[in-house]
């Protein structure tokens, strides 16, 4: 009996492992073309799928990566978005399941991440942001927020970094703070608009889309961890951060063409935090 569960828990892990598939780097400069296969978990500005056409500064930044790719090394690259996971966690789990796909949203950059997944450069500077319904009171400090606060509880992105440092809120000064845990940051959003007594930390790219999309929330002008960088995913036994490597330097970040995409799809005040 323990050798069948055993077995069946080995299949289980098998097809998680291959519910996406795509070519390799390798494959594709032997062949002269080939597919990347990109999974994305939805985020506004970022890379989303509206009325079946994919929009963002993602999907504009694979555009001209493949367009990169096609005239250093006349390889042609046809980028095919093989799926979409709303669920964050899930998203992550199989970004470090699935090889030879590009998993793509604003991924948080860490070392504990690095361990698990290989990251091509930082594509995206980003914030950490604790946004409010816009009717709470107005945080001056953080060490005010118990007091200003009282009675709120918080809800974050099962996963994500932002637990971390909501934990470390409740640590530091909101000891009776209730947690709550959600897939995705349009939930969340949606929650506080129904619950002015909810808060919550998520990337500033998702404050901007509420603004945008006139969600009744603020953000606190209050200063959450240290600047962060975004970049693309994949299994560690992938091989596609070397030519990513290759596009996404430094250079190209501080290029015009860059900071057009960045304005294009997040607007103008987000290019005052590029780095």
């Amino acid at each position: 009996m323990k050798r069948i569960l055993v077995f069946i828990l080995f299949l289980s892990n098998v097809a998680f492992a291959q519910k996406y598939t795509g070519d390799s780097w390798a494959t594709i400069n032997s062949k002269g073309s080939g597919t990347l296969s990109v999974v994305y978990y939805p985020s506004a500005g970022i890379i989303e799928s509206e009325n079946g056409k994919m929009n963002g500064l993602c999907v504009d930044m694979l555009n001209d990566f493949a367009a990169f790719v096609q005239t250093k090394y006349g390889k042609k690259i046809t980028v095919d978005y093989v799926g979409a996971e709303p669920a964050f966690s899930e998203f992550m789990k199989l970004c470090q399941a699935t090889p030879n796909v590009l998993f793509v949203t604003n991924i948080t950059v860490n070392e504990e991440r690095k361990k698990v997944i290989k990251f091509t450069p930082p594509c995206l500077n980003n914030e950490e942001t604790l946004i409010t319904h816009k009717d709470a009171p107005t945080i001056d400090k953080l060490q005010n927020m118990g007091t200003l606060l009282n009675g709120y509880s918080a809800k974050v992105i099962t996963g994500s970094v932002h637990v971390k440092y909501m934990e470390q809120l409740k640590s530091e000064n909101m000891p009776s703070l209730n947690i709550g845990y959600g897939a995705s940051g349009p939930e969340i959003l949606k929650e506080i608009s129904n619950n002015p007594k909810l808060f919550t930390i998520l990337d500033f790219t998702e404050y901007v889309d509420a603004t945008r999309t006139h969600i009744p929330v603020k953000k606190q002008n209050v200063k959450i961890g240290g600047q962060q960088d975004f970049a693309f995913g994949m299994a560690k036994q992938s091989d596609w951060d070397k030519i990513w490597a290759e596009y996404l330097t430094p250079e190209f970040r501080k290029s015009e063409k860059y900071r057009r995409m960045v304005a294009k799809n997040l607007g103008q005040v987000y290019l005052s935090i590029l780095k």
